[in-house]
């Protein structure tokens, strides 16, 4: 039987370890070289390595202290004490013969004496004062919450604006590392065409001019990379992070492909007179030249939420303004306290007393209960009084200053982000017009019907539209996460 009860101990025992023991979560602590993160793989990172995170959350543990502080008040107090006194005393005086024919010479006492004292004291009851500042610290505590809550709404908001800045960085240098492909094919071409006496020297001279600032652009789109790599690090807070690759978003999905055309034909060159309606086939069959568009495989997600539904979860989630209308209910629960700081306290109190000296013993208990009245300052309590009134006051203009500035911020956010997404669609139709051009100008240009400034002037406006799109869908990204940070979302 015995035995049996051991066994069901330790199993207990063993099973309340392995409560207590905290489970290991599957978060991402670490970059490992050539890891692929996603954008929540650098939220976590960045909520985990924060500094400004970490201060709000011992900010917190500090507020959450100070309500245990306020409710020591109706905890007993205990005080313990004790003495422990020797004394020894010896009179002299002149010798005499006494009656015996002895000197009597003088006299000596001793003392001996030790004394014990504990005490409880207990409040009752503070007629309210105790339970209003409990309620303050309260309050305190869910402010530094939310404040907690929106240190951390700003972290995702910097993680997300720099992630979406390096995929539009990754976005610009595949645009520019085609772009010195394409400079660089239609140089060689040019360059074979020269031969055939087909084209001019001067033709080729500008061939080459292109395909060297094109590849001065590439180098310039390699930094703005590296640079958005470590804005993204920044973010992070993770500082001398190895290499890795992000993943697209839902919203920012171009695909990147390395496929390329590195050689070209020229043999299918018609000489003599070309039609309009030949070029196209003409340019497929000759020119070789890659013109990947932008555009493939990339889907548009717009966010359908009307202006009203915005502003309205803006003011039911927004961490800051739950964290004013905290510090607006502490500060009347400090009115509170302050308006019954001439009330009394109701205590109790016992005691114990033990006395021992050489020749008596004695102990003692007692018990006892009373109000204590504190000191009266009628103009010093009503000048605390308004200026509590004041402090309400002023917690009061600031939930209205927020709101204010709640709905104006989300107003702006929602109609900025609107109105990039309407240019969207048009950007990317623009894409696909200069795309058009840009083949067109290309077979045109091959064949002998266009020239060489009406080849670039196409190729430049190509390529300043799929920029000019990259950086859309950049903005429209950022306004769109500058929205949600706006409604407390993530």
């Amino acid at each position: 039987m015995n035995c049996q009860f051991t066994r069901f101990i330790t199993k207990i025992f063993i099973l309340c370890l392995i409560l207590t023991v905290p489970l290991k979560c599957s978060a991402i602590t670490e970059i490992k070289d050539g890891s692929e993160l996603s954008i929540d793989d650098c939220i976590e990172i960045a909520l985990q390595n924060d500094p400004n995170v970490k201060v709000a959350q011992n900010m917190y543990k500090i507020a959450n202290s100070q309500v245990g502080q306020a409710k020591s008040d109706y905890f007993p107090s205990l005080t313990a004490g004790g003495t422990y006194n020797y004394q020894a005393s010896h009179n002299s005086r002149a010798g005499m013969m006494n009656n015996m024919g002895y000197m009597n010479r003088g006299s000596s006492t001793n003392l001996d004496f030790s004394q014990i004292n504990v005490s409880v004291n207990q409040l009752i009851w503070g007629f309210g004062k105790s339970i209003a500042k409990i309620n303050m610290q309260k309050y305190n505590r869910e402010s530094r919450g939310y404040d907690l809550e929106n240190t951390k709404l700003d972290t995702i908001y910097n993680v997300k604006t720099a992630y979406y800045g390096l995929l539009a960085a990754k976005a610009n240098q595949d645009i520019y590392r085609r772009s010195v492909r394409i400079n660089q094919l239609n140089y060689d071409r040019t360059a074979a065409l020269y031969k055939e006496g087909l084209k001019s020297k001067i033709d080729v001279v500008n061939a080459e001019v292109y395909l060297t600032d094109a590849k001065i652009q590439l180098l310039d789109a390699d930094n703005k990379y590296q640079t958005a790599v470590i804005q993204l690090n920044n973010a992070m807070y993770f500082p001398n992070a190895p290499k890795y690759e992000i993943k697209n978003t839902e919203s920012f999905n171009f695909k990147r492909s390395y496929n390329a055309k590195n050689e070209i034909n020229i043999k299918y060159v018609k000489k003599g007179n070309i039609k309009d309606n030949d070029v196209e086939q003409s340019a497929v069959l000759t020119s070789g030249i890659e013109k990947q568009d932008i555009l493939e495989n990339f889907v548009f997600q717009p966010l359908h939420l009307t202006m009203e539904e915005s502003i309205k979860r803006a003011y039911e989630n927004r961490p800051d303004l739950k964290s004013l209308k905290m510090v607006m209910r502490a500060q009347e629960e400090s009115l509170k306290a302050i308006k019954r700081s001439f009330l009394p306290d109701l205590t109790a109190n016992a005691g114990y007393n033990h006395r021992r000296s050489d020749e008596t013993k004695n102990s003692s208990f007692s018990v006892s209960a009373g109000l204590s009245f504190p000191m009266i300052n009628i103009m010093d309590i009503k000048c605390k009084v308004d200026e509590g009134k004041s402090y309400l006051d002023i917690a009061k203009n600031n939930i209205d200053l927020s709101e204010k500035n709640i709905y104006f911020e989300v107003q702006n956010y929602y109609i900025n982000m609107i109105q990039l997404e309407k240019r969207i669609p048009l950007m990317g139709s623009k894409v696909k017009q200069t795309l058009e051009n840009f083949e067109l100008a290309d077979g045109r240009y091959t064949v002998g019907l266009g020239n060489f400034i009406e080849l670039q002037d196409a190729q430049t406006n190509y390529n300043n539209a799929q920029l000019t799109y990259v950086q859309s869908v950049f903005d429209y990204n950022v306004a769109r996460a500058q929205l949600e940070r706006a409604m407390a979302e993530q």
